[in-house]
């Protein structure tokens, strides 16, 4: 690795801070590129390094093991960028999506207040095609640049992204940037009120106030919410450590205190091994597990 990165380089970087869920050991490298020139250069260098390595952006639905990491990690934390021309909006990765959704709406534009109360970066918030019932990002996205292993910036647009159910293929990179399509409109005052409601349904039926990673797994099927199959198990409220299945929502798991990665990971087992058992139902995890 060339000296140059230890400009964006912190060692021993803790990361239960830097997750929703509020778990995580330390990241004996972590890496903050500032643009995507440097981050497609970080990128060549750890590949030719034979270094595989992490991206960490907003926290959201990632469970983060308690030991220490040797794997580099990378945080898009640094790009930030929100621009508007018209109807366009360029924002960077590592952009607050709830700010996005404030911002946007503020300004009169139309499409990413269905997506209020959505956690995480920008970037983050296209990997996995974040949404809800009211939409997914990829209905806003216009293109995506990516930083590539190669030490190239890729552009692409919407249909190469070839964005699924809460899932995109990006190939391997970092996303740096992120070009949106919005709709203009002059009342803002019913943008405010459709994002309020949506905020104000999900503060009634998620645990918001207590720390979680998301929700934990993909609904089965439209008919089926993961929710609703796991309250049907019987699993609300089940504990381990300080780990619990909510009782408000059984998809989140919610840290009560000093939870542990193994102790979450154990409620997400049990969830998987009950729905199989009893239900015939292989749920698809939406969080990502990190071991050391």
């Amino acid at each position: 690795m060339r000296d140059s990165f230890d400009e964006i380089l912190t060692r021993d970087r803790p990361l239960a801070a830097l997750t929703t869920w509020r778990i995580g050991g330390l990241a004996r490298r972590f890496y903050e590129p500032r643009n995507a020139k440097e981050a497609a250069g970080l990128l060549a260098a750890l590949e030719a390094a034979g270094q595989g390595w992490r991206v960490l952006g907003g926290g959201a639905n990632v469970l983060i093991d308690d030991r220490p990491h040797e794997t580099p990690f990378v945080s898009p934390a640094r790009l930030q960028e929100f621009t508007i021309d018209g109807r366009l909006v360029t924002v960077g990765a590592g952009t607050s999506f709830p700010k996005v959704v404030a911002d946007t709406v503020a300004q009169g534009l139309a499409g990413c207040e269905v997506l209020a109360g959505v956690p995480g970066q920008m970037g983050g918030i296209c990997v996995m095609n974040a949404g809800g019932r009211h939409g997914e990002v990829k209905d806003v996205v216009d293109w995506l640049e990516i930083a590539r292993l190669t030490g190239e910036v890729e552009r692409l647009s919407a249909d190469a992204c070839h964005f699924g159910y809460r899932s995109s293929r990006l190939g391997p990179g970092l996303v740096c940037r992120v070009g949106l399509e919005l709709a203009r409109t002059d009342d803002v005052a019913a943008l405010r009120r459709y994002s309020g409601a949506i905020l104000k349904a999900k503060a009634a039926s998620q645990p918001l106030r207590e720390p979680s990673g998301g929700c934990c797994f993909a609904n089965p099927s439209p008919e089926l919410s993961a929710g609703q199959l796991i309250d049907e198990l019987g699993l609300k409220g089940t504990t381990r450590g300080d780990a619990a299945i909510s009782d408000k929502h059984a998809n989140f798991i919610v840290n009560r205190g000093e939870a542990r990665f193994d102790e979450v990971l154990e409620l997400m087992e049990l969830i998987e091994r009950r729905a199989l058992d009893e239900r015939g139902i292989r749920l698809r995890r939406e969080t990502a597990v990190w071991r050391a």
